[in-house]
């Protein structure tokens, strides 16, 4: 019996031991890491953090596109008519593309696709890219420069081939009358 109690006595300062050991690990001091912590931060494939800066974030137009920007992420729309995806018949198409956030602060902004989808003139959504030539592909990026209020000015770091040639102008909410000839009709 005393030989039973004793074993239980003993197993209880282990658990107890073992219980410490762990939390002390846990409540370390800001400056302190632990090996583990230390092993999945180097082998983390998330993407760092961005936010635009409040200058970008709005509605944004320019002949026949809109871009929406939030702090963290996007969406790109170009209208109906580039190009048709379907061939028989031919049907109109826009794409959408969704974006997020990758770099910026008060006078750049970097958007990379995350996503990108086609609707039909009908309104139903289409894994078909327009047959016109290449299209925006998850990955392919921009980025805006601030120009003046209302007025952003585009380049494509990579990829997005509907927008290469274009207008690189998108005019928002404050834009001067002089500067919103730059975004169209």
């Amino acid at each position: 019996m005393i030989a039973s109690i004793w074993k239980s006595t003993i197993a209880a300062v282990v658990i107890v031991a073992v219980a410490v050991a762990g939390c002390s690990r846990h409540n370390s001091s800001p400056g302190a890491s632990s090996t583990t912590a230390a092993a999945s931060s180097t082998t983390s494939t998330a993407s760092p953090t961005a936010t635009a800066s409040a200058r970008f974030v709005g509605h944004w137009r320019v002949h026949d596109a809109t871009l929406n920007i939030t702090p963290a992420t996007a969406t790109r729309v170009a209208s109906l008519g580039i190009g048709p995806c379907t061939q028989d018949p031919q049907v109109p198409c826009s794409e959408t593309d969704t974006l997020a956030v990758t770099s910026g602060n008060d006078t750049q902004l970097t958007l990379t696709a995350t996503g990108v989808s086609y609707v039909l003139h009908s309104g139903q959504t289409t894994s078909v890219s327009p047959t016109t030539g290449p299209s925006t592909a998850v990955g392919d990026s921009i980025q805006l420069v601030w120009q003046a209020p209302g007025l952003l000015k585009q380049t494509v770091l990579k990829g997005f081939p509907g927008l290469q040639g274009g207008n690189p102008y998108w005019c928002g909410a404050g834009i001067s009358p002089t500067d919103q000839q730059k975004c169209g009709a």
